[in-house]
């Protein structure tokens, strides 16, 4: 499975999220998007507010 870098304020419903603090993927619910910050919902109930241009990865959608 391919995975890509990219910046929080790209992150989009269903895209799947590996984080620091865990390789498993984490399945993205909702993103609010604020003029500095993007705050992640994701579907285990974890909330975390990234700055904008905090690098992720997100993994490719088969």
């Amino acid at each position: 499975m391919a995975a890509t870098l990219t910046t929080a304020d790209t992150l989009g419903r269903d895209d799947r999220v590996i984080r620091e603090d865990d390789p498993m993927p984490y399945l993205v619910d909702r993103v609010e998007d604020t003029e500095t910050t993007v705050t992640v919902t994701y579907s285990n109930g974890d909330t975390l507010t990234y700055p904008k241009n905090q690098p992720v990865i997100v993994l490719d959608r088969d």
